[in-house]
């Protein structure tokens, strides 16, 4: 079995945009990588490398990874595959590798499948960051869930995600852009929600949205949505 020496992959959560809320712990690794891995769509690589910027060091080589999105289920594990084997090769090479997922690591991201794929010698450790979720109810002071509130996650429109819907008191809609069609409809039929919406958490061109219209035009890859069941 392959050793790595004293070197370890990074998972670093880097959180919805803003820098000041990376953690402590996520900008001490930063600090220690030798590369740094980001998937190579233009808009996740070049957020979150502006997100880390002034805490990598100058030297720093950046590793951007292909994740396809396509619909053929070998084309996305091969792909995944390849990179798994790239991050292997570099930590063979004596280097420190950090791989940076927008919000957390551990929810929706392609870092989970990276590491389905390491081999299981790798030194891994993984840092949390801040949901997207989290950041808008903290900028909006509106509580996620109180008292026995239940929260549902959702990233498709598909059937499971609207049974959901009636069995939460709050849901949290990310990859928006993706159902924004179907999500307006439900909610022009089903007026019992308070509707917030945030593109660009955190960041410069930040916006804030509480009218469903919204829906109907062109939404920001970086949109998240929260529905509150209203309370009567």
């Amino acid at each position: 079995m392959t050793t790595y020496n004293k070197n370890k992959l990074y998972g670093i959560g880097i959180g919805p945009g803003d820098a000041e809320l990376l953690t402590i712990k996520a900008v001490k690794a930063l600090g220690k990588a030798d590369i740094i891995c980001v998937p190579k769509s233009k808009e996740q690589a070049s957020t979150a490398l502006s997100i880390v910027s002034g805490y990598l060091d100058d030297d720093v080589t950046i590793e951007h990874m292909e994740f396809p999105m396509s619909k053929d289920r070998n084309v996305r594990i091969e792909a995944r595959k390849k990179n798994a084997e790239i991050i292997q090769k570099h930590l063979r090479n004596n280097k420190t590798v950090a791989f940076l997922t927008l919000g957390d690591p551990m929810l929706y991201s392609t870092y989970g499948y990276i590491l389905e794929y390491l081999d299981k010698s790798v030194e891994i450790e993984t840092i949390p960051g801040i949901y997207s979720f989290s950041a808008i109810s903290s900028l909006l002071s509106v509580p996620l869930v109180k008292d026995h509130d239940k929260l549902s996650v959702i990233c498709s429109f598909d059937e499971s995600a609207k049974n959901m819907l009636p069995l939460s008191e709050s849901i949290v809609c990310m990859k928006i852009c993706r159902y924004k069609n179907e999500l307006y409809d439900f909610l022009k039929a089903n007026e019992g929600f308070d509707f917030y919406m945030i593109s660009e958490a955190g960041k410069e061109g930040q916006q804030v949205f509480t009218n469903i219209e919204v829906l109907k035009g062109d939404i920001s890859y970086f949109s998240t949505a929260i529905l509150k069941r209203v309370k009567y």
